[in-house]
């Protein structure tokens, strides 16, 4: 095979070329049934060159990403959503920011893993778990296969007060779903196991506006997600209310020199891997050589969508690694699509000037947290956290020239962005066939 698609190389352009073979990569990494199947010409293509951009570009065949692309004061900001023209799209979303401290290069994201339902028995407003005894408030996981629609909000600048603003959003609509029980014979819904019913989810809509003041970056993202109805069939006595619902978040960070995790103001490095117990949190920053890169303030309320809406406390906990099963995220198939973090890793020399033997992996993330809204029972939820970067306009350049192809940060986010939806495709065929 690859001295047939050698041949057909040999016909292609120099950038044609590069994008055959970064979508070959990825294939082999998310989607191996892909290699086989003749790949298809990019619709389009992002010109790094602009200040800021959207649109669509086609990752694979069926599955297009949405993108909106910042770059400002040498600060560079990609937004990644997936979905398809031909099928229900699928619900994974990735934003990641890359810029310049005062002697270091740093490369953020988040990447939402899990929600979670719970029910809050000692009060304190957060999900408490110690798999290690094994303890748990966690009844439920809510699995999303797909929307039936998708629609975006492209980027736009505005001016407010002489500070530039860039706003974008999706929205993913009618989103079809699995209630998964929390089964210790299923690693707790994490992997896979028995829904106890379907869920019909509204919408689930991710708006973000974008700032930068004297040397600070503002990333404002507006979180809606619709009412969460439970579809027949329904297991016996399952019922969402008097229950709890927790976005379990990790972060991914990259540093040129190396980074901690600093909580509530502490002058003592935190690491979820070596932690053992969860704690509230109100702040929390990535602390790099002589300054902090970034700080994200869990101190906000949400809005609860009831008649009149109520605004309520947002519970923030940092998560120790044992907050989850041994096992977690690793069901059948999963391990290998979460792999394409070595994808990653690999392409961070050509995005942000980081090697590639840097550590991009979810599993050795010093900060897991959770976003709780205590007050739930499936009702609507609108919340906004803000999320703020400390940046050194233009200081560092990359050491070592490397060929540059816009088309590379769009790989890396679908790379990212496809996890949570293939590992979604898989976990719904899995709990299927052990409920058949």
């Amino acid at each position: 095979m690859w001295r047939k698609l050698g041949l057909r190389v040999r016909f292609l352009s120099k950038y044609a070329v590069i994008v055959v073979i970064v979508v070959i990569m990825l294939s082999s990494i998310v989607l191996p049934a892909l290699v086989h199947t003749p790949l298809l010409a990019q619709s389009s293509s992002i010109d790094f060159s602009q200040e800021y951009s959207s649109g669509d570009v086609q990752v694979f065949p069926s599955l297009d990403a949405w993108y909106a692309w910042i770059s400002i004061n040498g600060t560079h900001t990609i937004f990644l959503a997936l979905h398809s023209f031909q099928a229900p799209s699928p619900v994974s979303a990735f934003v990641g920011e890359s810029y310049n401290t005062s002697d270091s290069r740093v490369f953020v994201a988040n990447a939402l893993m899990a929600m979670e339902v719970y029910n809050d028995m000692n009060g304190n407003g957060f999900l408490d778990a110690n798999y290690a005894i094994p303890s748990t408030e966690l009844l439920y996981t809510i699995q999303l296969n797909a929307s039936q629609s998708f629609t975006t909000s492209p980027v736009q600048k505005t001016l407010t007060n002489n500070v530039p603003h860039y706003d974008w959003g999706v929205t993913y609509g009618m989103i079809q779903g699995d209630l998964i029980t929390a089964d210790p014979a299923y690693n707790y819904g994490y992997g896979g196991g028995l829904p106890a019913s379907q869920v019909l989810i509204d919408h689930l809509s991710l708006f973000y506006d974008y700032s930068i003041t004297g040397n600070t970056t503002y990333l404002k993202t507006s979180y809606e997600i619709g009412n969460v109805t439970l579809v027949p069939p329904t297991l016996p006595n399952v019922t969402l209310k008097g229950l709890s619902l927790s976005l379990l978040h990790f972060v991914l960070a990259v540093c040129s020199e190396g980074y901690a995790v600093r909580t509530n103001g502490s002058s003592i490095d935190y690491d979820s891997q070596t932690s053992q117990t969860s704690s509230q949190v109100n702040t929390a920053q990535i602390i790099v050589p002589g300054s902090t890169a970034y700080e994200f303030r869990f101190n906000d309320n949400y809005t609860l969508q009831t008649n009149p809406p109520v605004s309520l406390r947002t519970v923030y906990a940092a998560a120790p690694n044992n907050s989850l099963p041994v096992e977690a995220f690793t069901g059948a198939g999963a391990l290998q699509v979460i792999r394409a973090q070595d994808y990653v890793k690999a392409s961070l020399p050509n995005i942000a000037g980081l090697p590639a033997s840097s550590d991009l992996n979810y599993g050795s993330s010093k900060l897991i947290y959770r976003i709780s809204y205590p007050t739930w029972e499936g009702i609507g939820i609108k919340h906004d956290p803000t999320y703020i970067g400390y940046y050194v306009p233009n200081l560092l350049t990359i050491s070592t020239p490397v060929p540059w192809d816009p088309m590379i940060v769009v790989y890396l986010a679908a790379a990212v962005a496809v996890v949570a939806a293939i590992t979604s495709v898989l976990v719904f065929k899995m709990t299927r066939k052990t409920k058949a």
